[in-house]
């Protein structure tokens, strides 16, 4: 039988068993959360306004913006050990089009505690899995936001130059970076080491290459061969052509580190999937150990183009009401042994779309002709 699956609906079903083959176990949070939790956290959520009410002990309450967060909260990892989880949930965030908030259905995974390379690889190799599982036409953008973080520190600059030289980065607005640089004072070499980071995308080997070249000291030269070494253990797993690079990627510095991406399929509008490091994360909840994890964002799978539904069951199963419903039930059971969907009805005025039609005589379902 062939399920009339919604693209969400599909990779659910397909991402959790991918998930549970390599030992995540699914985690299952509660609608509400402490409102602290989030507005102390505010920088971490993907919007500034969280949903609230306050409940029947005088607690103030949150509806989930977040399960990333959550999830740190309540784990038991450490540095010497792990949790690897995977989730399914909703979460209420505003609507940037109509400026209500809106439930988003997201699943994600994480793992946290006691995070190496091999784990970094294994979220890593997950993230493209997944993408893959959705549709094979897909993209996976990797950064490491390390990077960008030590060509700035070295510059010496001012909190709010460091905070303006960031943002243009990540806009990939060179006017605002050449400006931000001329107002911190810095050199006009500096300047145009900035405003060619934005363009440090492409393929692995020849974004890897410029990387070096531009590196300006020896954590960026580290950097780069952290970010290397996890691109040539893609290529080995068959991923390489799948990937790119783009070190302009940079998430807020207090919650994350390390290892970013992104991930997006050719036919939806948006991107689909978000992760990386957030060991920061976990310090600033007074948490032990690393973390590393992604979320894929369900309801954007649901923008593209969908094939039409052309039935609603495989079959309708017409009986009368002197048949004895135990001989219905049975008939029932028969035709779904054959891998149909059936819903039994009593006439065949019926506004239901079906493939075939049987009758029921004698105790069993007989094929109508077309």
């Amino acid at each position: 039988m062939e399920y009339n699956l919604k693209p969400d609906e599909k990779a659910t079903l397909q991402l959790r068993g991918l998930y549970e083959k390599y030992g995540y176990q699914k985690y299952k949070m509660g609608k509400f959360e402490e409102y602290s939790l989030y507005v102390n956290n505010r920088d971490f959520l993907a919007g500034d306004k969280v949903l609230t009410f306050t409940d029947l002990d005088g607690r103030l309450l949150a509806m989930k913006p977040d399960v990333t967060l959550s999830v740190i909260n309540n784990t038991s990892a450490t540095e010497e050990t792990r949790e690897k989880l995977y989730y399914i949930e909703n979460v209420y965030r505003e609507n940037k089009e109509s400026h209500c908030f809106k439930e988003i259905n997201q699943m994600g995974l994480e793992y946290l505690g006691s995070v190496d390379r091999y784990s970094i690889l294994e979220v890593i190799t997950l993230a493209a899995r997944s993408l893959e599982e959705i549709d094979e036409d897909y993209l996976l953008e990797i950064s490491n936001m390390d990077y960008v973080l030590h060509l700035l520190e070295d510059m010496n600059l001012s909190e709010s130059a460091y905070v303006e030289l960031l943002s243009g980065i990540r806009q990939k607005n060179t006017t605002g970076i050449r400006e931000s640089a001329k107002r911190a004072g810095l050199t006009e070499s500096q300047s145009d080491i900035l405003c060619s980071i934005p363009f440090l995308y492409g393929t692995m080997e020849e974004t890897l290459d410029r990387a070096k070249d531009m590196a300006q000291n020896d954590q960026m030269k580290q950097d780069v061969g952290d970010l290397e070494s996890y691109c040539d253990a893609l290529k080995k797993l068959g991923y390489g052509d799948k990937i790119q690079l783009d070190l302009s990627l940079v998430n807020d510095i207090d919650y994350y580190n390390g290892i970013i991406f992104r991930g997006y399929i050719r036919k939806l509008p948006g991107c689909v999937l978000a992760g990386g490091q957030y060991d920061k994360a976990m310090k600033i909840l007074g948490k032990a150990g690393g973390a590393v994890g992604f979320a894929i964002y369900l309801d954007e799978l649901t923008k593209g183009a969908q094939t039409p539904q052309l039935y609603d069951v495989d079959a309708v199963l017409l009986y009368s009401e002197e048949d004895a419903i135990s001989d219905v039930f049975a008939a029932v059971c028969a035709l779904q042994e054959k891998g149909m969907s059936v819903s039994a009805q009593t006439s065949d005025a019926t506004e239901l779309r079906y493939r075939e039609k049987y009758v029921l005589r004698g105790g069993r379902a007989e094929k109508e002709a077309e």
